[in-house]
């Protein structure tokens, strides 16, 4: 009868997700209304992209994607119809993502700019690593 080994086991750990700056926008303003807005002041081009689903089953929910081409913003809606797409931000009502190298002196100065606009409520800025969210590797994509 051969006689039993030790089992050695690996902990294999998952890729760390990719951090990124977003900005979440306070806006009564509808998303097309918002995402012009926001071309004509930092001077981009959003434009409507494929929606964001999220949730299972009956459950499924899409949010509205405005997104420049090559992807460096995107503008999406964290409410529908009740519903948030990323849970922890409940007062904010769009998020815009910037893609890339994380920069926050660069967000901060994007945030300003944007704060001067009249139908803004408010900008926060935030890490993606900050917020532990189960949707948030969506908005990476």
């Amino acid at each position: 009868m051969k006689e039993k080994g030790k089992i050695t086991r690996h902990a294999i750990s998952p890729d760390e997700p990719r951090q990124f700056i977003l900005l979440g926008i306070a806006s009564a303003e509808p998303d097309y209304r918002l995402s012009v807005m926001l071309n004509k002041q930092l001077g981009i081009s959003l434009q409507h992209a494929k929606a964001v689903s999220a949730g299972t089953g009956d459950n499924v929910t899409e949010y509205s994607v405005f997104t420049t081409s090559p992807a460096i913003y995107s503008l999406i809606s964290n409410k529908y119809h009740g519903r948030l797409l990323i849970s922890k931000l409940k007062n904010i009502d769009f998020i815009l993502v910037i893609h890339g190298e994380p920069d926050r002196k660069k967000a901060e100065d994007i945030a300003s700019v944007i704060r001067k606009n009249a139908v803004i409520t408010a900008v926060f800025v935030f890490n993606s690593a900050e917020l532990k969210d189960k949707n948030i590797s969506l908005l990476a994509q």
